[in-house]
């Protein structure tokens, strides 16, 4: 009975025991299953990330390489073909790296390559060219690493050059544009600036310094108003009121500005306001110019055309101006006006003695004379060879008769030095008359020089007033007598 209930007992932990490993058998199969099915999606998600990558560096045109410790292609990417414009076979045991590359740049790059393998310390993002199979250069910028095996020993390079071409280019334009623009600033012969609405200047180009003797770093931040002349800081105050009112630029603005050391300088100024896509002003931007040149150059021009060379006196067109402008005043204002007309006397025998030169030395010094004799306000005049004439505002006819002996005597007072050693005596006629109100310049001249003619006539050395006098000044009527008074009958 003992041995019949021991067999039953081992069968039927017999039986448990193969339950149980069917149960971890079974366990196992399923744990192999959820494992296997990780796995592979991992791998499914591994070689996602991977398209994904290799999509986003063929995107950026980012061509990948390796190469073995001699520099020679081992593998290249489809990018890298299309950028060398060549098959992979012809790339790949063939070429070397460098030998892809720029003249200018083919042993930069071999240099390099070989301090990577020798110190392991990567290139980052160099930039140099790459030549196609078809001569085309291409900017890349190339990154290069140490490739090493299972033990840590190097056994060649990984490398990628990315397209930067069009970067590239663009940033070699800009560069270039900023040297033009630096060359442009610090050589041009006119003043960049910037200025904002309160008139402070924000920026003044290099050239200020140049132009005006100021560093620039003394400038900026500055108002303009001290550097202008006082006289013309209103005129600069409106040009930019207006510039910022009318939101334009305006015609060119002529003014007066200090240089450093005290002189004073004529600029020519324009102003353009800088606006953003709402309207908002940025900036005024300027470019001055110094015009005092061409301006000296225009004051010289019209004194030549206005004044005689010899004497500099004003010439005949000149005065005649301004004898009809002081006729026009004299019209309104009553004042007075006087003029002289002027020959000098034998002055023919001095050419003829002594020659041309002495005859410009006389009437050089003779001029002078006159200005000595007449007052500050007069304006005298030379209207042709010996031939003179000044006119006299505010004056009257005792003043005039005055004034004209006072040049008669001071023209006689001593002789005259010529060049040739000798001395010569000169005397000179005066013809007179005061201005009538209502007759114009044409009347009075010819009134003046028919004194002039009997002055000559009259044994010269002498002064002719025409005896034309203007109508006394009008006086105030005496008052009537009063009325009888009135009485009633």
């Amino acid at each position: 009975m003992t041995i019949p209930i021991a067999v039953a007992v081992l069968a039927t932990a017999l039986l448990v025991l193969g339950w149980a490993l069917a149960a971890w058998a079974v366990a196992q199969w399923r744990r192999a299953q959820r494992d296997c099915g990780a796995a592979t999606e991992a791998l499914t998600q591994q070689q996602h990330v991977s398209q994904t990558v290799a999509q986003v560096l063929q995107a950026a045109r980012v061509a990948l390489w390796e190469a073995d410790t001699r520099g020679v292609f081992t593998r290249v990417d489809d990018t890298a073909a299309r950028l060398m414009r060549v098959a992979a076979t012809d790339l790949v045991g063939v070429r070397r790296v460098a030998d892809t590359r720029d003249a200018d740049h083919r042993d930069a790059l071999a240099q390099r390559l070989a301090d990577v393998l020798r110190t392991g310390r990567p290139l980052v993002r160099w930039p140099n060219l790459v030549v196609t199979a078809q001569g085309e250069p291409v900017w890349v910028s190339t990154t290069v690493v140490l490739r090493r095996d299972a033990q840590g020993r190097p056994v060649g390079l990984q490398g990628c050059d990315q397209d930067i071409n069009t970067r590239h280019r663009l940033v070699l334009s800009l560069q270039a544009a900023e040297r033009r623009h630096r060359l442009l600033t610090e050589h041009a012969q006119s003043i960049l600036y910037t200025i904002d609405p309160a008139g402070r200047l924000t920026y003044v180009s290099p050239s200020w310094q140049a132009l005006l003797g100021h560093p620039p770093d003394e400038v900026m931040g500055r108002d303009f108003r001290p550097f202008v002349h006082p006289e013309d800081v209103p005129l600069c105050e409106d040009f930019l009121a207006r510039t910022l009112r009318e939101r334009r630029v305006l015609p060119p603005l002529t003014y007066r500005v200090w240089h450093r050391d005290g002189s004073i300088r004529y600029h020519r100024s324009v102003l353009a306001p800088a606006f953003d896509d709402d309207g908002r002003l940025q900036a005024v931007v300027g470019n001055a110019i110094d015009v005092t040149t061409d301006i000296e150059l225009r004051a010289q021009l019209e004194r030549v055309a206005t004044h005689d060379a010899l004497t500099g006196v004003a010439n005949r067109r000149l005065f005649i101006e301004q004898v009809q402008r002081e006729v026009e005043r004299n019209r309104r204002s009553g004042a007075g006006l006087g003029l002289l007309m002027l020959d000098l006397d034998h002055f023919k025998d001095v050419n003829d003695t002594h020659g041309h030169a002495a005859g410009d030395a006389v009437l050089i010094a003779f001029v002078q004379r006159c200005r000595a004799a007449l007052r500050p306000s007069d304006v005298l005049g030379r209207l042709g060879g010996e031939e003179f004439a000044a006119v006299l505002p505010q004056v009257s006819r005792e003043q005039l008769q005055a004034v004209a002996e006072r040049v008669r005597h001071e023209v006689a007072r001593q002789p005259y030095a010529l060049p040739d050693g000798t001395v010569r005596t000169v005397t000179v006629s005066i013809g007179a008359a005061v201005a009538l109100p209502a007759e114009d310049s044409d009347a009075l001249l010819q009134r003046a020089d028919r004194a002039l003619y009997a002055a000559k006539h009259g044994g010269r050395d002498r002064v002719v007033l025409d005896p034309t006098a203007p109508p006394p000044a009008p006086t105030t009527p005496p008052a009537l007598p009063p009325f009888p008074a009135l009485t009633r009958r």
